[in-house]
């Protein structure tokens, strides 16, 4: 049987991992990204139903918002207003993360020398059928020499 001794530092040496563990960069990082992210999302969908809808409906004479086109059969209410909002708030979410965050941080990267390698394009080695660099001029499994020139269509 255990000692309440070995059951203390027990919980005490789990309770230190699970601190490691909370504390490390990804995780508060994640859970600050996430936050955020929701909070960007609200705000957006408010602008949609607050603003952009009604402008397009007034674009269209309609002097309604999306919010209450809506369809019923049977007595089930079909509200696709919400949809068009919803959707709607998808697509300026999604242009706002590319054009203001991605597309800049990819720039960033690249005029800092830290971007990621372009993965090479690869082809398969027409002796033994492995996957390698089209570059290579030897295959690294079979060591089949491919000469300076070698490209995948040569081979066919």
């Amino acid at each position: 049987m255990k000692s309440k001794q070995d059951r203390h530092s027990r919980a005490r040496e789990v309770l230190l991992q699970f601190r490691g563990f909370i504390l490390r960069g990804n995780v508060v990082d994640l859970a600050v990204a996430v936050s955020i992210g929701a909070a960007f999302t609200a705000v957006l969908a408010a602008l949609t139903a607050s603003f952009i809808t009604p402008l397009i409906g007034a674009i269209f004479g309609k002097s309604t918002t999306f919010e209450s086109l809506q369809f019923s059969i049977n007595g089930s209410v079909f509200a696709y207003g919400r949809f068009i909002n919803a959707l709607i708030t998808f697509f300026i979410t999604g242009a706002v993360l590319f054009f203001f965050v991605v597309k800049p941080v990819g720039h960033l990267l690249i005029r800092l020398g830290i971007a990621p390698a372009v993965p090479q394009e690869k082809a398969n080695c027409p002796a033994c059928l492995t996957e390698i660099p089209i570059g290579a001029s030897r295959c690294a499994f079979c060591t089949t020499e491919l000469g300076a020139g070698w490209t995948p269509e040569a081979e066919i």
